[in-house]
């Protein structure tokens, strides 16, 4: 049998209040869904799944009747049981063919673990697992990670910082060793997070640390999403105010902002 004719459809399996998920489950034992093709408004006939060339073929070698009408018995019958354990369809195999591409045409069942990633399919609760696609992602997870760490061991402490800042994460020390360990944890966590933010243009990084510290000393403050200093409002939210402070007109305020804070030192 050649693996290339397999498809693969799991359970999806999410954190639940019956906590199955903790011993790799998605339901109780003995538990099943079953999926049937159901009208669909948007075409006007049955979500069977068969392409018109497809429902004329497997009609002809099966002896069957697939047109996708309402009043087709056939697929009043028809069902697929899915379990709580993968399942492994041939599409070379008439029968399975129809119930593989029943599936694809069911909202709860993703078509693929990146559209299900990608919010494609909200209502999924299996999905069909391609075992290329599956290895390709894990190569562009692991890119990703390898360009953040390039990405971080490149940065001075200084900057670290600064990011650091840019992340709202509080610094309690200044020492190499803890903006070290504190971004890396960002790094591990969201490595594309990260990418996105290391590689944004120097002056709005440090134009973002320094909104940080401002906040933080009082001397810029809030109130509703506004940004204020000495009452006068320099943006009307978060990036508004970091686009005011890169201004070159108001450069100004930008070097009276950095004496204030260096006065608090």
């Amino acid at each position: 049998m050649s693996t290339k004719n397999l498809v693969y459809v799991k359970p999806i399996i999410k954190e639940r209040w019956h906590g199955l998920h903790k011993i790799g489950r998605a339901k109780f034992q003995g538990t099943t869904d079953t999926i049937q093709a159901i009208f669909d408004t948007n075409i006007g006939r049955l979500a069977t799944g068969l392409a018109a060339d497809a429902e004329e073929r497997l009609s002809k070698l099966l002896g069957l009747d697939l047109a996708a009408v309402e009043t087709n018995k056939y697929w009043a019958n028809f069902k697929v049981k899915l379990e709580d354990k993968t399942m492994i369809f041939d599409t070379k195999i008439p029968l399975q063919e129809i119930q593989i591409a029943l599936m694809r045409a069911s909202k709860y069942i993703a078509n693929s673990q990146r559209d299900y990633d990608d919010g494609v399919w909200p209502h999924a609760k299996y999905v069909i697992y391609d075992e290329k696609q599956e290895t390709e992602k894990q190569a562009r997870t692991a890119e990703v990670k390898a360009n953040a760490n390039q990405l971080f061991s490149k940065l001075s402490h200084t900057k670290r910082l600064d990011l650091l800042k840019v992340f709202g994460k509080v610094a309690n020390s200044s020492s190499e060793e803890f903006s070290y360990a504190k971004l890396y944890e960002i790094v591990e966590e969201d490595p594309k997070r990260f990418i996105e933010v290391a590689s944004m243009k120097p002056d709005e990084i440090k134009t973002k640390a320094l909104i940080y510290d401002l906040e933080n000393k009082g001397i810029l403050r809030t109130k509703g999403t506004s940004y204020l200093y000495n009452d006068q409002q320099i943006g009307f939210d978060y990036e508004s105010t970091v686009d005011y402070l890169l201004d070159p007109k108001n450069q100004e305020l930008f070097i009276k902002l950095t004496d204030d804070l260096k006065a608090r030192v």
